[in-house]
């Protein structure tokens, strides 16, 4: 990675993107006397009682190639309109290069404007198309707007899963943050797509060595990691490994809940079939009844409400 292709000066239609300075200690200085970004951006604590200090550790980032700042300025409309600074972005790398957490602030009279969300896809778009393949943001959860703005770009996360920083346990107060996700790796959305009802195991089995050789690519993404168990899944109930088929549906739906994805309601119906086939029918009733909830009736969907209907039209003779 060239650090130098990403901490240089960037623009779009609006905004001015500008490196980092020395000479930006009072804007940053002014900055943190909004009491919403004093209360809900973190800085180390020798920075609290002079946030121009905050520039020296941005700047030492960029010397180490850790991360960098951009001051966010706002393009003049005219002539006699000047450009004025409203905010910054920032990111570090977190873990490895591949890796980074961003950060932003804006003033609050250039909120709601899409200021935020462009300067974000900005850094965003540089990050990526050098060699960054994932971008978190760690949000304090009565940051409504900012949550909004990560959602907006994306994001994921888990918000059962909260984080506690001891350095925001000021004041008796403990305050919760989020960490969102957001993977930059395009994947083949072919190989994670929905798989029909009677799929033969050739078709399985070569959808899963598809997924094995995206994972060897890309790595261990979220979506393809639930796909994999997914289809592994139901390979072993073709093979009547029924312990093993459950654990598979099992591991795909705890990355689902971990990572905050989408829920595959698929898995409810094949814990129905499972149960079916070891002969609990109760559990096999429960969980048909759960996916008859989920099922649809457009036949470019799955799993469709008929088939779940089925299951349970065969269900019933073993409580009559």
């Amino acid at each position: 990675m060239n650090f130098e292709k990403i901490n240089q000066e960037l623009r779009n239609e609006t905004l001015i993107l500008k490196p980092i300075s020395q000479d930006d200690r009072t804007f940053i200085n002014s900055m943190f006397s909004d009491p919403e970004i004093k209360k809900f951006y973190i800085v180390p604590n020798e920075a609290r009682q002079d946030f121009r200090r905050v520039v020296d550790y941005w700047l030492d980032d960029n010397r180490n190639r850790a991360g960098t700042c951009w001051i966010i300025t706002k393009k003049g409309r005219n002539f006699f309109s000047k450009d004025k600074k409203c905010g910054f972005v920032a990111f570090e790398f977190r873990g490895n290069i591949k890796n980074a957490r961003i950060s932003y602030a804006i003033l609050p009279q250039f909120r709601r404007k899409g200021i935020a969300t462009s300067a974000v896809n900005i850094i965003i778009n540089k990050l990526k198309n050098n060699g960054v393949e994932s971008i978190e943001a760690d949000i304090d959860r009565d940051n409504l707007s900012s949550e909004k703005l990560v959602e907006k770009l994306e994001f994921i996360a888990n918000r059962k899963n909260g984080l506690i920083d001891p350095d925001m346990m000021r004041d008796g107060e403990i305050r919760i943050r989020t960490l969102w996700k957001k993977s930059l790796v395009e994947l083949n959305h072919s190989k994670i797509s929905s798989v029909s009802i009677d799929a033969s195991p050739q078709l399985i089995v070569s959808l899963i060595n598809q997924i094995v050789d995206e994972i060897n690519l890309n790595g261990q993404q979220p979506k393809l990691m639930t796909r994999y168990f997914y289809l592994l899944g139901r390979i072993k109930f073709i093979q009547k490994n029924y312990d093993e088929a459950q654990e598979a549906f099992k591991n795909c739906n705890i990355i689902i809940l971990n990572e905050g994805l989408p829920e595959n309601n698929e898995t409810l119906y094949w814990f129905g079939r499972i149960h079916y086939e070891k002969g609990d029918w109760s559990n096999a009733k429960m969980y048909y009844g759960f996916a008859l909830e989920k099922a649809h009736n457009s036949p470019e969907e799955y799993m469709l409400k008929q088939e779940v209907e089925k299951e349970m039209t065969k269900l019933e003779a073993h409580f009559l």
